[in-house]
């Protein structure tokens, strides 16, 4: 099992969106974080605050890892997406930006817990955007694989190419760096990769903005919800993610 870091360089392409579609669609047993740092939006989104006041979460993992360096302890603060199976998880994130101060010093334990967590599940983190003085860097370079959503449009490639250009540097070729295109734009595929250093595109998810709403808002979801234009793009981005993996480690082999 492996750990996959969802990012981007602002504007919105939907990272939280996009990393709960990945997870729901995933072919086995699947944890998805909330890393960001700008704060979580699972609970009052998808799940309509119905695990209000439930003590799960990123910030009760650090703290209660800082005393317990049982890598078990992660297991205490995650909540079930799929609530009979268990297989799609989710360890919420912060519920208060302001508590991200509780956090410094602590982000290398999260992602010792996380990497932990790779016996049970794959791990999928939302990172949010990047680039800022809070980016959780540390989870980014424990990744098997970092992907990069960005809209197909100038402002989004020129966010970001002064963000993977720093990321490159900081992790070099430890941690494969790629990309993922969200929605319709002026240019093409292959257009977006020559741009962004050449780095492949691994999937392409479509405008879907009702399927959007359901994750992001917890709208009522059609019957159809899980054969949805959003739900068919992410669950192309996830077998992608894993066979971007599969292959490095037949080369590696």
């Amino acid at each position: 099992m492996a750990m996959y870091t969802l990012m981007s360089a602002g504007g919105s392409p939907g990272v939280t969106t996009t990393a709960l579609a990945v997870t729901y669609s995933w072919e086995g047993r699947a944890l998805l974080a909330e890393c960001d740092p700008a704060g979580g939006n699972v609970l009052q989104g998808l799940l309509g605050g119905s695990m209000e006041g439930h003590e799960s979460g990123l910030l009760e993992l650090a703290l209660a890892a800082a005393h317990d360096l049982d890598p078990a302890v992660l297991w205490r603060y995650v909540i079930a997406l799929d609530r009979d199976a268990r297989e799609w998880l989710l360890l919420p994130g912060l519920r208060d930006p302001r508590h991200l101060v509780q956090l410094d010093g602590a982000w290398d334990t999260i992602s010792g817990a996380l990497k932990a967590a790779q016996d049970k599940a794959d791990v999928v983190i939302d990172v949010g955007q990047i680039g800022r003085v809070d980016t959780p860097m540390s989870l980014i370079s424990a990744s098997d694989l970092a992907v990069m959503l960005l809209h197909p449009t100038l402002r989004h490639v020129a966010q970001a190419r002064p963000r993977l250009d720093a990321l490159g540097r900081y992790v070099g070729a430890a941690v494969p760096v790629e990309l993922c295109v969200v929605g319709n734009g002026p240019y093409s595929l292959k257009e977006i990769s020559s741009a962004l250093y050449d780095l492949p595109v691994l999937a392409w998810i479509p405008d879907d903005k009702k399927s959007a709403e359901v994750l992001s808002d917890g709208k009522q979801a059609r019957k159809s919800f899980h054969r949805s234009a959003l739900m068919r793009g992410a669950s192309a981005l996830g077998a992608a993610m894993r066979r971007r993996l599969s292959a490095e480690t037949a080369v590696a082999g």
